[in-house]
């Protein structure tokens, strides 16, 4: 075995670590490079992060737009809910208002039909009031003529008596 002095040792391990630490100089800038790139990754994430924050408020107007949408929506849903009912309210009275009209109607043709059966009745009365009428005319005009032959007849019997009388 060799063996070798302490002070080439000790060169050995000085130059070592000489090689060592250049190499760790060389790591410690990669390093640095290293961080240089992730400060350049941290302003972008921050520029990135301050637009997140824009658009987070942005995000949070269009939340308060839409919950004013969503109240007038509902307001508007409770206002056709409110007309709704009352369509049905006038539904319901418009119903009432068919049967009664149909109730009205049923009234009306049974009234026309009474009626139309009292105008065949009056007009048979008509008629019948027609013919009695022709009826007692023709017979005032026969009373009229019975009536001058009885004046006749009375007077012929009284000119008759007379004549009886005087002749006697």
């Amino acid at each position: 075995m060799n063996q070798m002095s302490e002070a080439k040792i000790l060169e050995t391990l000085v130059s070592r670590f000489d090689q060592l630490d250049s190499k760790f100089e060389q790591i410690d800038q990669r390093f640095d490079q290293i961080d240089k790139r992730f400060d350049q990754i941290d302003k972008r994430f921050e520029q990135v992060d301050k637009r997140f924050e824009q658009v987070d408020k942005r995000f949070e107007q269009i939340d308060k737009r839409f919950e004013q949408v969503d109240k007038r929506f509902n307001q508007v849903d409770k206002r056709f809910d409110m007309v709704e009912n009352k369509l049905d309210e006038h539904d319901k009275r418009f119903d009432k208002l068919e049967n009664i009209l149909e109730e009205q109607d049923i009234k009306l043709f049974n009234i026309n039909k009474k009626l139309t059966k009292h105008s065949e009745q009056i007009d048979e009365l008509d008629y019948t009031i027609d013919k009695i009428h022709s009826q007692t005319a023709r017979l005032s005009l026969e009373q009229g003529k019975l009536d001058i032959k009885i004046d006749q007849l009375k007077n012929s019997k009284t000119e008759k008596s007379e004549e009886n009388i005087n002749s006697i």
